[in-house]
């Protein structure tokens, strides 16, 4: 039903139903709200664009292989230094550093770095051969989600000379964006402002962001599987990674995910597989279409292919317990956790790796503390300005000889022993 003379800026009247479709099996993040203010961008970001182009022999000179293909889209400043080895043993003397959620503020995580020791206010590599840990959900609820990971890459380059590492994870709000789901996204302008251009330079056209119909196409294009930020920096990050005696991960591991999944490396490999590897997609660089329908039809079914094509343990939402959704032993945030079978699950997995503890993100805290009888260290405080803007904390973990010691870093206080963020559960004595 939609004619040829349509032009794309139609598209952004048909927007809410693919807005609609797009979150299944990940349900409820779009609100109407969202859509609406979507749909006016999009017709905003559209219109400059010109009409679909057509030819009565169909679609003409189709560029069918990934904008990464290009050797002009490379993007080295946000090449994170691959960290090979899932489990590490901590060296006597070293450190290991967990900082929790960034979301977007670049502020946060330099307050964070400096505090740790392993930035100066130069943005240079102070850390020597501690390993840093940053466990997830750099994305989202900020605007400087591209300042933030290039500042991480380019400390994991000066690190590895050192001896050190700097390791990223998988949060549930990167996995959201390689999906094309961007309903926490709150600015794409440090893509338009990095992204955008240099594809539009590189392909000597703007009608590449067609084939994305409006849905924010300089950040998909960049998060996206075979993306453009894909191979330097998504592929070297990790779902989970043991440094001696502690287990990171964004929102926590179960003995159930070791079994069903093929335990901690099995994971790292097959997100890498998936955000690297060929999905079958079809792209569309020249934004040549016959039809407006076949622009969405060809968007929705990379979406969708995207998400069916995803490791099970991306999977997520509301009530999720996939090892970058759950919550069992960090909700409710400053509290021990609901959940009555969270100890016994905490239990059976540390045993499992050989671990005394596991570091997680995911649910706010005021501040750092450790639930389950000392072994879920939760260490998302909220820092960013785009959630609670929470004062910023680290975890620091050192091998003193020969014992891992467990201490809280903050501004006010300096290092605080680890025993004195324990929170102790309830119990009914009658």
């Amino acid at each position: 039903f939609f004619s040829k003379a349509m032009n794309l800026s139609i598209l952004a009247t048909i927007l809410p139903l693919g807005y609609l479709l797009q979150v299944a099996p990940i349900q409820g993040f779009v609100s109407q709200q969202r859509i609406n203010r979507r749909v006016a961008s999009t017709k905003n970001e559209l219109s400059g664009l010109g009409p679909l182009q057509y030819s009565i022999f169909g679609r003409r000179n189709n560029d069918h292989v990934p904008l990464s293909s290009s050797s002009e889209l490379k993007f080295p400043e946000y090449h994170l230094h691959p960290t090979k080895e899932d489990s590490i043993e901590l060296a006597e003397g070293q450190r290991l550093v967990c900082i929790g959620d960034i979301h977007g503020d670049s502020k946060a995580l330099r307050s964070s770095l400096e505090l740790a020791g392993l930035c100066d206010e130069n943005s240079a590599w102070i850390g020597g051969n501690s390993i840093l840990v940053q466990c997830g959900d750099v994305l989202d609820r900020g605007s400087e989600e591209l300042a933030c990971y290039s500042l991480l890459a380019k400390l994991s380059q000066e690190a590895a000379k050192e001896g050190g590492k700097v390791i990223c994870l998988y949060g549930n709000h990167e996995a959201l964006n390689a999906m094309g789901l961007f309903s926490y996204a709150t600015s794409d302008k440090e893509y338009e402002q990095e992204v955008g251009p240099a594809v539009d330079e590189a392909m000597n056209t703007k009608e590449w962001r067609k084939q994305y119909v409006g849905n924010q196409p300089a950040r998909w294009a960049a998060w996206e599987p075979q993306g453009l930020l894909a191979r330097q920096l998504m592929a070297n990050m990790k779902i989970a990674v043991k440094v001696g005696k502690t287990v990171c991960v964004h929102a926590g591991l179960t003995k159930d995910h070791l079994d069903k999944y093929g335990g901690i490396k099995s994971m790292n490999r097959k997100a890498k597989e998936w955000i690297t590897g060929s999905s079958g997609v079809k792209f569309n660089n020249k934004g040549e279409y016959d039809t407006v329908s076949e622009a969405w039809v060809e968007a929705e079914a990379r979406q969708s292919t995207y998400i069916d094509m995803a490791p099970k343990f991306l999977d997520g939402g509301i009530g999720s317990t996939s090892p970058i959704w759950m919550r069992s032993y960090s909700s409710p945030g400053d509290q021990p956790p609901t959940d009555p079978k969270a100890q016994s699950m905490i239990d059976g997995v540390l045993e499992a790796l050989d671990c005394d503890r596991m570091v997680m993100g995911h649910t706010v805290q005021r501040e750092i503390n450790c639930a389950l009888q000392g072994k879920a260290w939760r260490v998302d405080v909220g820092m960013s300005r785009g959630v609670v803007d929470g004062t910023p904390e680290v975890l620091e973990i050192a091998m003193q000889d020969g014992q891992e010691v467990v201490s809280v870093l903050n501004a006010a206080d300096g290092r605080i022993e680890g025993s004195e963020r324990h929170i102790m559960a309830l119990v009914n004595l009658f």
